[in-house]
């Protein structure tokens, strides 16, 4: 009876050696599993330097002139009308238009624009006229070409301070991006999404809180990054979208900067309407404002 307790006692203690050396590797493997955590939540929380991701942005747009031929479909309630877009564009500072109506609308919408660095240039009849550029014009942002424009427009925006505290984490076009812009609580601020991995813009909202959302991303020839799906809102009486889609892309189209002088604009531009309607009155807004 005594050799019995002796051989449990012995066999308990044993037992309780193994319990603390098991209880210690469970610690010891919490601790690592802990500690991987916290470097993969450090790694997927890391938001670098405001001026490398303009950068890379910058890098996005490609370096020759582009040629783009887009369909613009406008939505009012049940009514419908596209217009046809052909863009020829020497990055952010020269771009030209050309945009013509269709069906119902191909005589009602001429129209010929002309855009150097901060102006707007057409014809009504044969009288040239030059107007500064809406902010909402978000075409330039598309195609901007060096990291201090990009920084300059985010100023014209209306961003301030442009550091680290103005770049965070987000989302937009289901990825994740950087959010450049002040937090939005009880207004909308201006804000620009770009995509974490490839470095183009998701989004833009200007500070009339009017949203750019672009989608399907297309990797094209010569470093050319487009988003081929546009889609525009702004406040309204009724619930508007501007829908754009790109149909053909030349992203090396030739030619020279002699395309985008001024003086070299010829055909007149002109929107009129038979009939005024809450589609034509959207029609007209979005080529004063966004064109």
């Amino acid at each position: 009876m005594k050799n019995f307790t002796k051989m449990n006692l012995f066999d308990l203690k044993i037992l309780k050696n193994k319990t603390i050396v098991c209880l210690s590797l469970k610690g010891v493997a919490m601790m690592i599993f802990s500690l991987i955590l916290i470097q993969s939540s450090a790694v997927q929380a890391y938001v670098p330097e405001i001026s490398f991701v303009l950068k890379k942005a910058a890098g996005t747009t490609g370096r020759k002139i582009i040629r783009l031929e887009q369909e613009v479909t406008f939505k009012v309630g049940e009514e419908e009308a596209k217009v046809d877009e052909t863009w020829l564009i020497e990055g952010d500072k020269n771009l030209k238009m050309t945009a013509v109506g269709k069906n119902l609308y191909k005589d009602s919408i001429k129209l010929n624009y002309l855009y150097n660095g901060k102006n707007k240039t057409f014809l009504t009849g044969k009288n040239k006229t030059v107007q500064s550029i809406n902010i909402d014009f978000f075409q330039r942002y598309l195609f901007i070409r060096s990291q201090a424009s990009f920084m300059s427009y985010l100023k014209e925006l209306n961003i301030p301070a442009l550091d680290q505290s103005t770049i965070k984490l987000s989302r937009a076009d289901g990825v994740i991006t950087f959010l450049i812009g002040q937090p939005s609580e009880q207004n909308l601020n201006p804000q620009v999404w770009i995509g974490q991995d490839d470095f183009v813009i998701r989004k833009i909202r200007t500070p009339s809180a009017a949203e750019i959302n672009l989608s399907q991303i297309t990797n094209f020839p010569s470093d050319v990054l487009l988003a081929k799906s546009q889609t525009i809102t702004w406040p309204n009486t009724q619930p508007v979208t501007v829908q754009i889609k790109i149909k053909k892309v030349d992203v090396n189209a030739g030619g020279t900067i002699s395309s985008f002088y001024p003086q070299n604009i010829e055909t007149p531009s002109e929107i009129t309407f038979a009939n005024k309607t809450p589609l034509t009155a959207v029609m007209e807004e979005f080529y004063s404002r966004f064109r």
